[in-house]
């Protein structure tokens, strides 16, 4: 199993959605809002904290591994 390189603060979050294969619009702000698809990842993570921003992310890629949606 090799390791996943951590995901730059400076992806556009189409590009983030895109690289891990996620469906667009799966990338959301705490509201629920989509998150534009030209904001960049630091730019939510200070706005909303890297917490909740990686586990969205972990959240979304393990459901579409397993083949669940949301």
């Amino acid at each position: 199993m090799s390791k996943t390189r951590k995901d730059r603060s400076d992806i556009q979050i189409g590009n983030l959605e895109k690289k891990h294969q996620l469906q667009p619009g799966v990338i959301r702000n705490p509201d629920q809002s989509d998150a534009r698809s030209d904001k960049e990842l630091g730019r939510l993570q200070r706005e909303f904290g890297a917490q909740i921003t990686d586990e969205m992310l972990e959240s979304k890629t393990k459901q579409t591994k397993t083949g669940n949606k949301t």
